[in-house]
């Protein structure tokens, strides 16, 4: 990756597409010492799963690479990635002969004006101010973020950009109603995010920016938690709350891990715990949860 947001970019279409066929990140490529951003294959079984993401389901209806620029790529930067995406496509079609060939995706938060001349880019009919595509032959598209309908279908792809499209993008974010599917697939890698730029200081104003920008998300995230829990019996609600996030993003929890969740009866470990399986990995919460309650709970 180029930069810490091109990451956010990555994780939040992992996110959206891992339910609906197979993802891969870093993904090498065949014959090549360079890696794609994502790589992404349709399950037809889980096609009905596209239409949450919006704009970013459109993309998810063939296979394809994402290759995401938080900043605007230069020519030479394109240059690769077409050549990649070539190699990937040689490979693709020899594993699967009777498959629609791949697709190649390019975001940008700016307008790349020598990538769209120099690749004879047009509009892309039927599909949003913003989406150009280029030669038939070459299979490639990009989505220049900035020039996108500020619209909900278009919220995730935004959420992928940098600058003034993603301060808006959180905008738009925090007034979603809380159930929400968007909520589910971009709160985490939002907030994953922001905690490893708060733990190792902003870098640059534009981290600092979103590290303030996204504030408000970690105590409405954590408030939600707060009000969830009173409403189903503090701790208790709280406990079920926690067993809940976490299998809507990993799957049943194991049984032995439930009942010290379930067994919990500390309001600020429970929401620690809460908070935890709503950012962090599998690996994180199995490990806060194996060290089971804390001298405070009763």
């Amino acid at each position: 990756m180029r930069n810490r947001f091109d990451r956010l970019a990555k994780d939040i279409a992992q996110e959206g597409m891992t339910p609906i066929g197979k993802v891969v990140t870093d993904a090498e490529v065949p014959g090549e010492a360079q890696h794609a951003d994502l790589w992404y294959e349709p399950d037809p079984a889980r096609a009905s799963g596209r239409e949450r993401l919006g704009l970013l389901g459109r993309l998810a209806a063939t296979a394809c690479t994402i290759e995401a620029y938080s900043d605007t790529p230069s020519a030479d930067e394109v240059r690769a990635c077409v050549h990649k995406h070539l190699a990937v496509w040689r490979s693709y079609v020899v594993r699967n002969r009777a498959s629609e060939p791949p697709f190649l995706w390019m975001s940008s938060t700016g307008r790349p004006t020598a990538v769209i001349a120099g690749l004879r880019m047009d509009p892309m009919a039927g599909w949003p101010a913003g989406v150009y595509e280029g030669p038939g032959l070459l299979r490639t598209a990009l989505i220049v973020l900035g020039e996108l309908p500020r619209v909900r279908s278009t919220l995730l792809m935004r959420l992928m950009g940098g600058g003034r499209v993603l301060r808006e993008a959180i905008e738009d974010f925090r007034r979603l109603p809380e159930d929400a599917p968007e909520r589910d697939i971009a709160l985490g890698p939002l907030l994953r995010f922001r905690a490893e730029v708060a733990q190792r200081g902003p870098a640059t104003p534009e981290e600092e920016e979103f590290v303030m920008t996204t504030q408000e998300l970690v105590e409405q995230f954590i408030e939600q938690g707060r009000t969830q829990g009173v409403a189903q019996g503090m701790a208790q609600g709280m406990a079920q709350a926690t067993i809940e996030l976490y299998e809507a993003r990993f799957g049943p929890m194991p049984p032995p891990l439930r009942l010290v969740v379930e067994a919990m009866r500390d309001l600020p470990t429970l929401r620690a715990w809460h908070l935890l399986a709503g950012t962090g990995t599998r690996e994180d919460v199995h490990e806060a949860l194996a060290a089971g309650p804390s001298e405070r709970s009763s």
